[in-house]
């Protein structure tokens, strides 16, 4: 608990030779955070460029020739090796170059297609007119146009000297020399659009076997092509992971340095894992390596939490990773994130609802493997569960506070000492981040940070002291003595107001540039503590607040469905406390959340959390870690 996992920076040697087949069972495991060697540039490529330009081609005409097949590569759970590149490469460009000619042919073919399409579409129109399309290149007195028109064209007007036949949105005309003009002008005024050379001498059998030869060329190509998808396609599969990993291999062999026999691997490791490293590497590499470890201050981060506090990582990093330098506040977040949002949101019957709601959210995270949706729904689950067993302290079961007795008190009758009860918590949250700033301080041996400044130990014991003299005052109407007020008032105050003395005598700390400064930025200090310690300890009001609220709505919820039927019994009734519940669950289920975690932040995390970490994050080629 408060610990992180034990990071250790390493670096490998090993031959050149051997270095592609280690970075894949590493990046099967997923045990190391790899780092940058510090080589010179010339050593860091070692040819990895032109590997990495035809794995790229590689991968490249795979997609292409798979989205033409329309095949997608799924997801292959099998450990995939490296292939020769030399013998793949010819295979994935000969099936690309087959399958651009396929191409080319089924557009050609689809292009003919097109064209005879709209030719029968031409023919069958003027066999319904009854003329043979033939036949209209034949035609010599006469001038005979055909083509389609915007609207069904009317009878010619009357005396026109020239006839139309129409077919749907086709029209034929026909008209001596002389009246060609007339019976254009006539065409014109309805949207005509001529196609009379596009039907001379076409005929519609001839048509009709050509659509037929079109077809099955078309169905020829596409049986081919579902050849080479049956016969082809699971090795092309087979290709494209094997190469999307060693792709990733490639990425992180960057990292590496480079000499004309040996490669070199730097990284972090969690210490627990390795002799998992070492039987690798006695394994690929017999004892032909070289493995050291060190500490580093600047490792990433990995939190270590028990299965009950792990889901409320999650509310940490939102924050940002813990760094190496300060305690992992993952437990206290749980308790104090859990306490909080349970006082709000106190219903045994509504806090089950969301308990089993956390659970169905677990469930549903887990199939689809989404990490941050199943600490959710932990986070859910426990909230429920604990806003549940306060439900029991108020009373509460669906909004009802006539069902179960009130273990504690019922929050709209003890309005005062509910308040009096969450400012208390509060104040007891903002020490608990106090001493946890002290204790980073202590371990970063920041002595003066942790016993001086405005969240060290002397404002800690200023702000405890105020807190238990103000309980005191309130409880036993006792005020503190004159003793107590200058051993833990005047005293801590009076520390921290000579902390640019005490700190350069005793701690090696700075010294002020100048006293005139240094005197008024200490007196903006204590009003600054003073202001942002009374604001945050009375913000924790909102805990009673939101209580009160949530005990209001449960009112509202039975007097609208007393109004519906006093004995709430009838459907109407039954109806309205169904519907009330569901809108309490989710609105202030909601609220509750946000507020829960504004508390949080602002008022816990404020007080020691830097957040500045990196998160640990190991080379892995499948997208999942393997069991550690």
């Amino acid at each position: 608990m408060f610990l992180k996992a034990d990071i250790r920076k390493v670096t490998i040697a090993l031959e050149k030779s051997l270095g592609h087949e280690v970075y894949m069972r590493l990046g099967d495991i997923g045990i190391i955070h790899p780092a940058r060697m510090q080589t010179g540039e010339a050593l860091m490529d070692a040819g990895i460029s032109a590997e990495e330009a035809r794995t790229h081609d590689i991968i490249g005409g795979i997609s292409f020739v798979l989205n033409a097949l329309n095949m997608e590569p799924g997801d292959i759970s099998a450990s995939l090796k490296i292939r020769d590149q030399e013998e793949d490469r010819p295979f994935v460009s000969g099936t690309k170059k087959i399958i651009e000619r396929l191409q080319r042919l089924r557009t050609v073919i689809q292009e003919q297609q097109d064209v005879v399409s709209e030719q029968l579409e031409y023919a069958e129109a003027l066999n319904v007119i009854g003329i043979e399309p033939e036949s209209l290149k034949r035609v010599r007195l006469a001038r005979v146009v055909f083509g389609r028109i915007a609207d069904a064209a009317p009878e010619p007007p009357p005396g026109a000297m020239f006839a139309v036949s129409v077919a749907g949105h086709y029209a034929l005309g026909t008209a001596m020399e002389k009246n060609t003009p007339e019976m254009l002008r006539y065409f014109r005024e309805h949207g005509f659009i001529d196609r009379t050379s596009d039907v001379s001498g076409i005929s519609l059998d001839g048509l009709k076997r050509r659509e037929i030869s079109l077809r099955r060329r078309r169905d020829a190509l596409d049986a081919y092509a579902d050849r080479i998808r049956k016969e082809a396609g699971p090795e092309l599969i087979m290709l494209y992971h094997s190469y999307k990993e060693y792709q990733e291999v490639l990425k992180a062999m960057r990292l590496s340095g480079f000499s004309d026999k040996a490669i070199f691997i730097t990284g972090w490791i969690d210490e627990k894992d390795k002799p998992r490293l070492v039987v690798l590497l006695e394994d690929l590499c017999g004892g032909r390596y070289m493995l050291s470890d060190e500490r580093d201050p600047n490792a990433p981060v990995r939190m270590r939490n028990s299965r009950l506090f792990k889901p409320f990582e999650l509310i940490v990093k939102t924050m940002g990773m813990p760094a190496n330098d300060e305690i992992d506040p993952t437990p206290l977040a749980a308790i104090t994130f859990v306490l909080v949002f349970g006082l709000m949101f106190g219903d045994l019957g509504q806090g089950l609802v969301l308990a089993i709601s956390g659970l169905v959210m677990r469930h549903i995270a887990r199939k689809k493997s989404h990490e941050d949706l199943d600490n959710a729904g932990g986070i859910l689950f426990v909230c429920g569960l604990f806003a549940a067993f306060c439900g029991v302290l108020y009373g509460s079961l669906f909004s009802s506070e006539e069902l179960i007795p009130a273990l504690w008190i019922r929050p709209s009758d003890n309005i005062m000492r509910l308040f009096s009860v969450t400012i208390l918590l509060g104040a007891v949250i903002i020490v608990a981040g106090l001493c946890v700033n002290i204790i980073n301080a202590f371990i970063n041996r920041d002595y003066a940070e942790a016993l001086l400044e405005k969240k060290g130990a002397a404002v800690l014991m200023l702000y405890t002291s105020v807190v238990i003299f103000a309980v005191s005052y309130m409880t036993l109407d006792r005020a503190p003595g004159l003793g107590k007020i200058v051993v833990f008032l005047i005293a801590p105050l009076a520390v921290f107001s000579l902390r640019g003395i005490i700190g350069p005598a005793f701690f090696n700390a700075k010294r002020p540039h100048d006293m005139g400064e240094y005197v008024t930025e200490t007196v903006m200090d204590i009003v600054e503590i003073a202001l942002s310690m009374f604001a945050n300890t009375v913000s924790f009001v909102r805990v009673g607040a939101f209580a009160l609220s949530h005990a209001g709505l449960s009112i509202v919820t039975y007097t609208l469905a007393g109004m519906a039927d006093p004995g709430l019994k009838s459907a109407s009734a039954v109806a309205i406390v169904i519907m009330g519940n569901i809108f309490i669950v989710g609105f202030e289920g909601l609220i509750c959340g946000i507020q829960s975690m504004r508390l949080e932040y602002y008022e816990f995390f404020s007080k020691f959390y830097k957040g500045d970490g990196v998160v640990f994050s190991p080379f892995i080629i499948k997208g999942k870690m393997s069991e550690v």
